[in-house]
């Protein structure tokens, strides 16, 4: 029998994971990364670019009340978020296809605790600029004829990968 939500006791780890998430235009996606980043124990996350989605309705209703506990800022620059944090520690990792990126299955967490992990937008991904200040480019292997995938569904696999050896 399936436990109630309340029943439900999730374990915690010792990460602190900070997501930048670039010009995510749907205001569903925003919601959803929120309670997605809420369920991997992200510390905040960064909603950054021109074309980025604000805090609405949609939103609130898609992160099914996790914007309430996952620390979210709206209208920042990724630039500077990405420049500032890997000052303080952080290992920046951009999700995405490039031609440096290795597959998502060859992550190691080689004991680092402070993982900055970067999304972009549905239609041009990450910007060019934030590509060139990341450490490092993860791709998710596809199967298939399609080249992507949803970005929500990328950053939980990316997630999952980040958080699976805890």
């Amino acid at each position: 029998m399936q436990k109630s939500h309340y029943e439900t006791q999730n374990a915690g780890h010792h990460l602190n994971i900070i997501l930048i998430a670039e010009n995510i235009r749907t205001p569903e996606n925003v919601g959803m990364m929120m309670r997605l980043s809420e369920a991997f124990g992200v510390r905040e996350i960064f909603f950054a670019g021109e074309k980025a989605v604000d805090f609405t309705t949609k939103v609130k209703r898609a992160s099914r009340n996790t914007y309430k506990t996952v620390q979210s800022t709206f209208n920042s620059n990724a630039e500077f978020e990405l420049e500032r944090l890997k000052k303080e520690g952080y290992r920046s990792i951009a999700l995405e296809i490039t031609g440096k990126s290795k597959s998502i299955q060859h992550f190691e967490n080689s004991n680092v605790d402070r993982i900055a992990i970067i999304v972009g937008s549905e239609r041009q991904g990450v910007s060019d600029k934030v590509l060139n200040l990341c450490e490092e480019h993860f791709h998710i292997p596809m199967y298939g004829q399609n080249s992507s995938i949803n970005v929500v569904n990328a950053l939980s696999i990316g997630f999952y990968k980040i958080t699976e050896s805890l």
